[in-house]
Parts: C-alpha cells; structure tokens; sequence
C-alpha cells in the first residue's frame, strides 16, 4: 500500500492542472484522425523539458490515456479510428451513430475505457514485479505465436464469410511486406517512389475506413443532398451505467485480453481492441448482431483499449523495456529528466515513480467525466447534410496522412487504398482483417527472422519454435481460434449458403470477375515473391504468398460453381454518381494540394463537393453564404491544429 502515501502530489496544484490539461488535450488529440497516441505523447516532450520530472511525467500520461480513448470519438462519428486501437470501436459505434445512437456509444466507450483503464493501472499498482518476470518469459518464438494467433482472429472479424475474412488478412499481410526488408535492406515489392517507405499504418487507416465512407456518400447522389434527420436524443449516465452491468461479460473479456496484450513486450496494445472484440463476439449469444450496431462490441474493444495502457508500462518501469511504441516514447520522457527505469526505480525515485502510476488512476477518471460531457454534443456531427460529410472527411483525411510524416507520398497511398478498398467492400471483403494484417505483418515478420537465427545456432527452426510448455499452449490457441471461427462462420452462413447456391444473378458475376482479379493479384505477389533476390529477404513474403494464392484458388472455385456468398455488387448507378466526386477528389489529392497549397485548395474542393451534390443550394443565397462561412471557420480551425499546433509544414508553405 505505498502508492497511497504519495496520491497527495497529484492534487498539488501544477501537478493537477497538467493532468486536466493533458487529459483534455489527449481527448481532441485523439479525435483527430491521423494522431495516433504515440504522436500526442512525443509532441508533448517539449513542454515536460521546464517542468519537475514528476510534473512531466503526468502531462505525458494523461495524454497517453486520454488519446487512447479520445480515438473512439471519430471512430464512432465519422467512422474514422482515431488509431488503430479504435479500429474495433469503429465496427459497431457507426452503426449506432448512424441510427441516431451516437451519444449512447460515446457513453458505453468512455465508461467501458475508463474501468478498463482503471483495472489496468491497478494491475500495475499491485502485480508489478510478478507481471514483469512473466513478461520475460517471451522470447522470439513466443513473440511469433502471439502474432500468429492475432491473425486468427482474421478469419470472422468483420466478415461474414471465413474465406474473405482470409483473404483480406493476406492482403494485409502482403501490404505490410511492402518496403525494405529490416534485416538485409532489399527492396521488396516498391512498385512506385512512394511506397519506398513502406505503407505507414496511418495513412493506411485513415484511407481504409474513410475514404470508402466518402465514395458511399457520393453514390448516395444529387437527390440525397441531406441524409435523413435524426434526432440525438440526450443519453442518461445512469441508463449506460445500467447497460454496462447488462454487458458484464464483455466488459470482462475486454478488461483480461487488453490487460493480457498490453504486458507482453512488442506485441503492441493496438490490436488488444480487435483480439478482445473478436473474442467477445465467439462467447455472444448473440454473433449475428456485431458490426450492425451492438453494444457488446463497443464494450469489448474500448474495455481492452484502456486496459492494455497499465501493464503495458510493467516492463518500462521494471525492465526498461517498453512494451509498445508509446512507451517507448516515454521512456525517453523519463530519461530526459534523468530518471532511468529499472529494478531500482521504485527504491531510489519513489515520488516521481507513484505518484506518475497514481495520476494514471486519477486521470482515468477526469477522461470519462468529459467524455461524457461532451458526447451529446459531439453526437449530433452525425446529423450534418451527406455533402459537408463527405467533403469534411476527405479534408481530415488529407490533412491527417499527410501530418504522419509531411509526405505527399503517404495521401497518395491512402487514396489508392481508399478507393481500392471501397471496390472490395462491394463484394464483402472488409477493412478490418486487412488492416489487422498490415499492423501484424512486421511483428510476425521481425520475430520469425531473429528466432530462426537463434535457431540456427541451437537445435533448429522445427525445435525453436514447436517446443516448450508455453509455445505448445500458444499452438493450440492459434489452432483453437482457428477452428472455432471456421465453425461459428459455417453455422451463421450455411443457410445464406444455401440459398444462394443456384442463383446467377448480375452481383455474382460480378463476383466471378473480383475473384478472377484477386487471382490475378495473387499470382502476380507469387510469381515476385519466388523469383526476387536475394532469397533470405522473401522468405516470409514467400509464405504469405502460399497462403495467399491458395484462398484466392479456393474463392475462385465456389465463385464459377455458384457456392460463395454473395456481396452487395456493384451498383452501376451509384457508381455514376461517384465519378464527379472521384474526379474531383483526384484532382485536390494529386494537384490542386501541391500547386495552390492546402488551404486555398481544400476551401475550393469543399465548397464543389456540396456544390455539386447539392445543387439546390445555388438559388438560396443565404444559405450559400451561409455555407461559406462555415466552410471558412471549419477550415481555419483544422488548418491551425495541424499547420501550427504540429508545425507541419505544407508543400506551398505553413498557410498557401
């Protein structure tokens, strides 16, 4: 009970108004697409180096937490994750947002966020020193197995068929192969300057989820200028509270998943939301309602998401081993004030060291307090007419790739992505397997490569990776998983199955050629990965190929013999009244942004998209004005939290 001795500095004055700064800051931060919790703590830094370790430390983690949570706010809205943490949030939160529901689902995930938080910081309070020597207890094989069996969770996560589930995690997969290999530094699959780099998961995201958004308002056409007007009914604290205790079971496999996820070193709290949403869902009596707007999802992954947060700081206190890219970010706050993580931490820097864990604690608690202040207000973004929409989330969406790394080649991949994933969505393919992919690629990747040269020196691969008590539980896990998302998707389907078995409608011929061309991609990753030197460096591109290949067979075949189900297909019309916005949109990405700037060019591209979608706004001149006026405020304050708050610095300059 030492860490009660110290909670009196978190309510020293500073101290407590930094921790209600960060946790204000952390929750707009979070809501913007494109910043991520890692990039809201190192922003942060700079304003720690005149403040009392302790008085750093807590700014850095109220916005740690806050940020993780504020994520949810766009992913619910705007169906934008604001990391990709929140990316499970996003599955049912728009669903709910979309039925008018916003205001509940913002309840549900803060209150969900801020217990699974406050369970997470306790575990670290009270399990400190066993939780850190179990952590150590993951090597390389063990690190490999944890990714595997997140990428398990592929086959039904968002997805109603198993086979398309695979098949958008291989993509994923393959995406994140993209890029010089970390080892031997060739080049794989770099097919433009752009992608030199790698596909950044931020740009990935935001162009994934938001982009298709964007094509879907513009197909919804000219006569659906304003989307049907939904009342935001004001959402009672003490109903979600009631909620929360009816959903006890989610609540409880997001808290013990994110808690679980978020100690082990590498393995990365972003995929704690998706790993426990997925479970939440195979233990549901009710699998058929995730994804349409169930709370249990948003409980599950927002319980998970906070969670994680605690232990994943175990092994940066005790180990100085940080457990995830935004501990990592810490640890530099830490050694900036000359503080050095370790065994000896809490012996000979006790203060800053509890008092730090406990602002953690308090700090959950400021976050639900606000978030839910705010979620009323912030529900009723969900009533705005279908073209400011669309024009405003393409605008967050430029503004938010290109702030990651200031590289015009990150919005041009998150548009290529965008719009290619808007295509497969037509024929049930979803985003979230394929982003799960692309965050676990590396991680399985980098492990498989350093644990096969362990091996090497030891008793083989074969030995290495099959054997010992931990990486015999981790297999069955994976198989488990495996199996049981194969069952439940066949049991759900069989009879959608069924009755789609002699239909030869126009969607499944469609269907067909979707097949025939992800064949055709599948080949064509195959036929590189097996014939691209130097060999070493395509080993595991090698094997996502095998698997690959082989689901875009297997798709194939139930396609031409009438046994895949069927997707939605591509409405013809709705794609006619896509193309203005596509051409438009393609114009802003690729040269109005560099030749006029983004200011002007975002104004002009704004006030065309609603122009064009909603033409009957020309003969009212006051609501033309009106608009401009808007549009103009919109766009001075998003343009002032990325061109002066991150000093990003534009290709025309801060401003044009």
């Amino acid at each position: 009970m030492e860490f009660l001795g110290y909670f009196g500095g978190v309510f020293a004055p500073v101290s407590f108004l930094l921790l209600l700064g960060g946790t204000i800051g952390g929750l707009i931060l979070g809501a913007t697409p494109g910043l991520s919790p890692t990039m809201a703590v190192a922003l942060l830094i700079p304003f720690t180096f005149h403040l009392a370790p302790v008085e750093g430390l807590i700014l850095l983690g109220a916005a740690y937490t806050s940020t993780v949570a504020g994520g949810a706010v766009s992913a619910i809205l705007l169906k934008i994750p604001g990391a990709p943490a929140n990316i499970a949030t996003a599955l049912d939160g728009n669903a709910m947002a979309q039925n008018g529901e916003g205001a509940r689902a913002l309840h549900l995930s803060f209150l969900s966020s801020g217990i699974g938080g406050v369970i997470g910081v306790l575990l670290l309070i009270f399990l400190t020193p066993i939780l850190a020597q179990w952590a150590l207890a993951f090597s390389y094989s063990h690190l490999f197995w944890m990714a595997i069996l997140g990428v398990t969770v592929i086959g039904s996560l968002a997805s109603k068929s198993f086979v398309k589930g695979l098949l958008s995690g291989c993509i994923g997969l393959w995406l994140s192969m993209i890029g010089f290999d970390d080892n031997l530094g060739a080049q794989r699959f770099i097919f433009a300057d752009a992608l030199a780099g790698g596909i950044h998961i931020i740009p990935a995201l935001i162009g994934l989820f938001a982009i298709p958004q964007v094509m879907e308002m513009f197909a919804k056409g000219r006569d659906n200028a304003a989307i049907e007007t939904l009342d935001v009914p004001k959402q009672s604290l003490m109903d979600s509270m009631r909620e929360l205790t009816k959903n006890i079971r989610a609540l409880s496999i997001g808290t013990i998943f994110g808690s679980i996820i978020g100690i082990i070193p590498g393995v990365g709290g972003q995929i704690a939301g998706l790993v426990a949403y997925d479970q939440a869902q195979k233990f549901s009596p009710n699998k058929a309602k995730f994804g349409s707007g169930h709370p249990e999802g948003i409980i599950a992954a927002e319980s998970a998401n906070n969670a994680m947060v605690g232990p994943s700081l175990v092994p940066l206190l005790t180990l100085a081993i940080p457990g995830s890219p935004t501990a990592a970010v810490l640890l530099g706050g830490l050694i900036i004030h000359g503080i050095f993580p370790g065994s000896d931490l809490f012996d000979n820097h006790p203060q800053v060291a509890w008092t730090f864990i406990n602002s953690m604690l308090v700090g959950q608690i400021l976050m639900v307090i606000f978030g839910i202040y705010t979620a009323t207000w912030a529900a009723r973004i969900a009533r705005a007419p279908v073209p400011i929409m669309a024009a405003a989330v393409m605008v967050l969406a430029l503004f938010g790739s290109y702030s990651v790394q200031q590289s015009m080649g990150d919005v041009y991949i998150m548009l290529g992505l965008g719009v290619g994933m808007f295509f497969l969505e037509k024929f049930g393919f979803s985003a979230a397997p394929l982003v799960l992919g692309l965050i676990l690629g590396p991680i399985a990747e980098s492990n498989f490569t350093t644990g096969s040269l362990i091996a090497q020196a030891q008793d083989g691969a074969w030995i290495y990776f099959t054997t010992g008590a931990l990486n015999l539980f981790l297999i069955f896990l994976v198989l488990a998983s495996v199996g049981y998302s194969f069952w439940s998707n066949l049991a759900l389907g069989s009879k959608a199955v069924e009755a789609e078995t002699h239909r030869r409608t126009a969607p499944h011929r469609q269907y067909i050629l979707s097949s025939c061309v992800i064949l055709l991609v599948a080949a064509a990753v195959t036929w590189i990965s097996f014939t691209a030197e130097p060999a070493d460096a395509f080993l595991f591109p090698r094997l996502i190929a095998i698997f690959f290949i082989g689901l875009a067979v297997w798709s194939f075949i139930r396609a031409i013999s009438g046994l895949a189900r069927v997707g939605a297909g591509l409405d013809l019309l709705g794609f006619k009244n896509i193309v203005p916005g596509l051409v438009l949109m393609g114009i802003y990405v690729f040269f109005a942004a560099k030749a006029l700037g983004f200011y002007c060019a975002s104004i002009l591209a704004f006030l065309l998209i609603y122009t064009i979608y909603d033409p009957a706004v020309l003969s009212n001149h006051r609501a033309w004005a009106k608009r401009v006026c808007v549009t103009l405020l919109f766009m001075l304050v998003i343009y002032s939290l990325f061109a002066v708050l991150l000093k990003v610095q534009t290709p025309k300059g801060i401003w044009f």
